[in-house]
């Protein structure tokens, strides 16, 4: 029980927590091509762009293949559609198109849209919406941040290669109440 409050808090700490570019893909400049490696079933192919882009700047690869690379935006997209109603898939359409308006139509904001823009800068104006006061915009990136950490950490590389993973086993081993973080080394998977 312990084990699975743990690995809720670190996602919880994650989804609040600003978004770090590691070192080796700041220098990344490649743009967008806006094109999709996949074929998106319910989202119209700029409601889908928009989710692949999020979805790269909050896990993009590194040592781990990213949310992109373990399918992170088709599992939102089919798990919205197949649980939502109808009503919640308004909203959740309304509020991509409305996020996508605010990145890539805001220039008193942005000096450049949100396409144009290298991982980097990506963080950058992510971290820079969630600091900030507009909290309907605030709100929106939170629920697809929050979307994309649980649609990859439930994802088998998330589950086995990025969190510790115990196998089909349920018996974790003693409980031990306060040892150190470097004991452990991972967050286990639930």
């Amino acid at each position: 029980m312990m084990q699975r409050r743990e690995a809720f808090k670190n996602i919880s700490l994650f989804v609040s927590g600003s978004l770090i570019v590691p070192s080796t893909l700041l220098n990344s400049c490649s743009q967008p091509s806006k094109e999709l490696k996949w074929e998106p079933k319910y989202l119209s192919k700029s409601e889908a762009f928009l989710l692949n882009e999020l979805s790269n700047a909050i896990i993009p690869n590194t040592e781990y293949p990213g949310a992109n690379a373990v399918g992170v935006p088709q599992e939102i997209e089919e798990y919205v559609f197949n649980v939502f109603s109808e009503n919640e898939i308004a909203s959740f359409r309304n509020d991509l198109n409305k996020f996508d308006d605010y990145l890539n139509n805001n220039p008193d904001k942005f000096y450049k849209s949100f396409y144009d823009t290298n991982l980097s800068e990506k963080t950058d104006i992510l971290n820079s919406i969630q600091s900030g006061s507009d909290s309907e915009i605030r709100n929106i990136y939170l629920k697809i941040k929050s979307s994309v950490a649980t649609s990859y950490f439930k994802s088998e590389v998330g589950a086995t290669q990025v969190l510790k993973y115990n196998g089909p086993s349920i018996v974790l081993g003693q409980y031990k109440g306060c040892i150190p973080f470097s004991e452990v080394g991972k967050s286990w998977a639930i």
